[in-house]
């Protein structure tokens, strides 16, 4: 692998992000002398196009360390895209931008282009400055996220990322064998009678639930589990759970006011709501039965 280069000239991101294959287009949306000045872009600290699988960072090469497995540095960029009572707006949603584009390349083991700058960097939480680059180069070897925890800390390691290992043979050819051949995806039609449940209902149940919380999220009454709120997902995943089951009710359905219908609904995680509904024999177990699960089931792993 090549020494890691000190940058020595100033080359324009604008420049960088177009050689590694970034498509820069839109910066040219800007009233001023080039593109390549366009606040809105040329100021980040990360670049990627899901497209194309592309991800491209800026690293101060001042972070750098190094041991017997070659160059690495530590980040937290959640953690700064958090702590908006000390750094700027446009700083913490460059920050939260770039720990997108770890993940990004992390959960698809991406080899990772990386701008190493030189300059003064803002030091510390407790420092107001601004970071000034003076010098900027692409690094020519790839880096990738050798480690990423839940809370956003992680390791960023120059190199290619590792293949992955391949699978475990668990069954040997003669087992293969005698399991036979298996049909999965063939078409067919069936008729079948269903019943709805209230969409709107469950709209505004959420809404109910997610004002009665403390941090505005909707979180599992049995487990007390919430996505975290930095992510960014499709949907609900906190799941409404329905006390009454809708089978009892007559053909034609049942006409409940909200004030009668949230008496029987529950925000359950998909965990708990499963095991809602998986009582042998039919019916459903009750919400003191779940808690005293989930409590004997974390006593005894953590025991």
């Amino acid at each position: 692998m090549s020494p890691l280069p000190f940058p020595t000239q100033r080359f324009r991101v604008y420049d960088i992000v177009h050689e590694v294959g970034i498509d820069v287009g839109p910066w040219a949306d800007f009233e001023g002398e080039h593109p390549a000045s366009n606040p809105k872009f040329c100021y980040n600290w990360a670049f990627f196009d899901t497209v194309r699988r592309l991800v491209v960072i800026c690293l101060w090469h001042a972070e750098t360390e190094q041991d017997l497995g070659g160059h690495f540095q530590c980040q937290n960029y959640r953690k700064i895209a958090a702590a908006k009572h000390r750094w700027k707006p446009s700083q913490c949603k460059r920050a939260e931008q770039m720990d997108r584009a770890l993940q990004f390349a992390k959960n698809r083991s991406l080899p990772i282009k990386v701008i190493l700058l030189v300059g003064s960097r803002r030091e510390d939480s407790d420092d107001e400055s601004t970071s000034k680059v003076a010098h900027r180069c692409l690094d020519s070897e790839p880096w990738h996220v050798a480690a990423y925890e839940d809370e956003g800390a992680c390791v960023l390691r120059r190199g290619a990322p590792p293949l992955p290992a391949p699978p475990l043979e668990t069954f040997t050819a003669e087992e293969i064998t005698a399991s036979g051949i298996f049909s999965e995806g063939t078409q067919s039609e069936v008729t079948i009678k269903t019943r709805d449940r209230s969409a709107r209902l469950r709209e505004l149940a959420r809404a109910h639930f997610a004002k009665q919380s403390a941090d505005g999220r909707i979180h599992c009454v049995v487990c007390e589990w919430a996505p975290h709120a930095s992510l960014k997902l499709t949907g609900p995943i906190v799941e409404i759970h329905h006390g009454l089951g809708i089978c009892a009710y007559p053909a034609d359905g049942r006409a409940l006011t909200f004030e009668e219908a949230i008496q029987h609904l529950t925000p359950l995680c998909p965990n708990c709501h499963s095991i809602t509904h998986a009582k042998p024999g039919g019916g459903m177990f009750t919400l003191d039965e779940i808690k005293r699960g989930v409590r004997s089931s974390v006593i005894n792993t953590t025991g």
